[in-house]
């Protein structure tokens, strides 16, 4: 399992809610950012940025070079079918920019008709930077192809936010590239795989409803706090994910695959969530029970000191003791408390994630210390 996920196909990260989640689980985050972009980063991505080194960027111009023969090939042998379904007044509403495509492809494509060179403010704006207009499905394809050989190149795990697009169910042959930019998608028999979605719907799992409300801080000081626990969930998640893939060969319904997974979800994540919450709720109650019988006496060090004034008072007395057993006792419910989290540290990273983002009353809060 890979440490570094590839967002793609573009620059800035256009889910906030998703961004968060992934921040939780991805340890760092590439992206493909062309030198000298001008990146406008929302406020979420900026502290995730600044407080975790989350986001890392990544030149264009490798992987550029290597896709560029393939386009170029592809281009050679089927032009016309190619300006047929690309080309047009119309067909310039999308872009990429100038360096992320090699100098004769570019030349190519212009050549072709199915590519023009504009200057163009960039879309978080910024100064005036040099862009290959061209169709939208042009644009969106070269960008898929792109991002997966930079993810090949930098062993990263291609993710997204965005619902359709293309890096996981299959590689990008000369074949599938020419039918997906002629819009005649074929079924090539690759399988999808969703265990790459095992990590994020563990996190899922325990993410409050209002999660888009969750100043980007406090995701940071998850991960900062709970450093240990999260990089014990982080592993769990990469060996369940390579069991997984070994138990899905020969599993061909992409249903019974998703459900597989949601199984695999439950019973490495779910279910041992669940248990270690129930142990937490009865080591409390036990030490409520033990306050009960508990006999609320002056500690010897503390009733010297006191020098005999507390004499005569008991019910001063008694609250003094009283404040000094439930001291003592807080702290054994609480070394007891941490030995169970301890011995449990993939559910105990879920666990602080649930506390930690959930929205709580001070009531609450102060219940939770006591």
């Amino acid at each position: 399992m890979r440490d570094i996920a590839l967002y793609y196909p573009y620059v800035h990260i256009r889910d906030e809610r998703w961004l968060k989640a992934a921040a939780l689980y991805w340890p760092r985050m590439a992206r493909v950012v062309p030198p000298g972009y001008p990146v406008a980063d929302t406020d979420t991505a900026r502290v995730l940025g600044d407080e975790l080194g989350f986001l890392v960027s990544v030149p264009p111009d490798a992987a550029a070079q290597v896709v560029a023969p393939l386009f170029l090939e592809i281009l050679n042998a089927h032009q016309g079918r190619l300006v047929a379904a690309l080309a047009g007044p119309t067909a310039r509403a999308a872009a990429v920019h100038w360096d992320e495509m090699d100098p004769g492809l570019r030349e190519a494509l212009s050549s072709a008709g199915l590519a023009s060179e504009v200057v163009a403010y960039p879309p978080g704006g910024g100064p005036l930077l040099p862009w290959m207009a061209m169709h939208p499905r042009l644009v969106w394809i070269y960008k898929c192809v792109l991002s997966a050989q930079v993810a090949e190149m930098g062993q990263f795990t291609p993710t997204t936010d965005q619902d359709n697009a293309h890096l996981q169910s299959h590689r990008w042959s000369s074949d599938r590239v020419l039918s997906a930019l002629t819009g005649t998608p074929q079924d090539d028999g690759a399988l999808s795989d969703p265990t790459q979605a095992v990590g994020l719907l563990a996190i899922r799992t325990v993410l409050p409803r209002d999660l888009d409300t969750v100043a980007a801080g406090r995701v940071a000081a998850v991960r900062r706090r709970h450093r240990a626990e999260f990089e014990a969930f982080h592993a769990a998640v990469g060996e369940a994910v390579d069991l997984l893939r070994d138990r899905l060969t020969g599993v061909s319904l992409t249903v019974a695959r998703m459900e597989y997974t949601a199984l695999e979800v439950e019973r490495l994540f779910e279910t041992p969530l669940v248990e270690l919450r129930s142990a937490l709720k009865g080591a409390r109650i036990d030490t409520m029970l033990s306050a009960a019988n508990l006999k609320f006496d002056l500690p010897a060090g503390v009733a010297a000191a006191a020098g005999g004034a507390l004499a005569g008072q008991p019910l001063i007395g008694a609250a003094a003791g009283a404040a000094f057993g439930c001291s003592s006792l807080r702290q054994a419910a609480g070394r007891h408390r941490s030995d169970l989290r301890s011995a449990a540290p993939v559910p105990s990273y879920l666990l602080s994630v649930e506390r930690a983002l959930a929205p709580r009353s001070l009531l609450r809060r102060l219940v939770s210390h006591r």
